[in-house]
């Protein structure tokens, strides 16, 4: 495990950033994302930041917790090490949101394919659910706040204990859960968009949803007390209220009537997402059965 830290752009920042960007990345380059995004990085309007990313861990919760008491800015900025940042301003937008507004935790942006994204996967972020979220034309309450792109005040951060270090799958909305039960708005900021592309074959996005579903399985056996709800965010738009807890059997019966649904509407992508995603589910939790027999 490595931490790479570094003011980026380092021309004429003040001592102490005002931000702290963070990416922690498994496998380093990731056949040149990595690479790419540090060169939308540099196109960012807003200079005031610093670099921060952790190398080689494999639980991204405890990756970003190392970077946070590292950081030296106010705010932290969390990104994955495929997001695609087209827009300039983006984290501009994001920190006019949250000095604009102290009640707010999170400031996430809207998540839109990107010009290099190809006709396949302009369809599949249409098709798979988080992966496609409208841009907005004022900052709105949402679910869809996600680590591939959002602002929090450091402080906070921390003062909540950060992110969990134990979970696979979950983080997202453990996090969000923490900030609104302490008060806090978890927002998407108003004309703040990135991309964050999906594999660009169906045995790519099979392999990605079933090794969710293995993680999802992980953190409902190992920690079942630190499951929260995940929507389609769309909440924030219909003026409607978010539900932090559904029961089991509510989830069991939606995400049957998804996979009809996938299946009424010829969504392949979904449909094949939504099929390994179970699987992935199932699998965890037989492995995890024959081990205790």
């Amino acid at each position: 495990m490595a931490i790479r830290v570094r003011r980026f752009p380092a021309d004429g920042a003040s001592a102490r950033p005002a931000a702290s960007v963070v990416i922690p990345t498994r496998a380093g380059d990731r056949d040149g994302r990595l690479a790419r995004v540090e060169a939308d990085l540099a196109r960012q309007s807003f200079r005031d930041f610093e670099l921060i990313e952790v190398i080689g861990d494999d639980r991204q919760g405890r990756a970003i917790n190392r970077a946070a008491r590292l950081a030296r800015g106010v705010f932290l900025i969390t990104l994955d090490d495929d997001t695609e940042l087209h827009q300039a301003e983006t984290f501009e937008r994001l920190l006019a949101a949250m000095q604009a507004d102290h009640s707010i935790g999170i400031a996430g942006a809207s998540t839109l394919p990107g010009p290099r994204a190809s006709a396949f996967q302009r369809l599949a972020v249409r098709e798979v659910p988080r992966r496609f979220f409208p841009l907005v034309g004022a900052t709105i309450d949402s679910d869809m706040a996600q680590h591939p792109c959002m602002a929090m005040r450091r402080d906070v951060f921390l003062a909540l204990g950060g992110e969990d270090e134990d979970l696979i799958r979950g983080l997202d909305p453990l996090l969000r859960h923490k900030f609104r039960r302490a008060g806090y708005r978890v927002t998407i900021a108003a004309g703040a968009w990135i991309s964050h592309p999906l594999p660009e074959d169906l045995g790519s996005i099979a392999r990605l949803y079933f090794r969710n579903g293995r993680g999802s399985a992980f953190a409902q056996r190992t920690h079942p007390e630190r499951i929260y709800e995940l929507t389609d965010g769309a909440e924030g738009l219909r003026g409607g209220a978010f539900a932090p807890r559904r029961p089991r059997w509510f989830r069991a019966l939606r995400y049957a009537g998804r996979l009809y649904l996938d299946l009424l509407g010829c969504r392949i992508v979904r449909l094949t997402a939504d099929v390994a995603y179970a699987a992935g589910y199932a699998w965890e939790l037989w492995t995890a059965a024959r081990r205790v027999a």
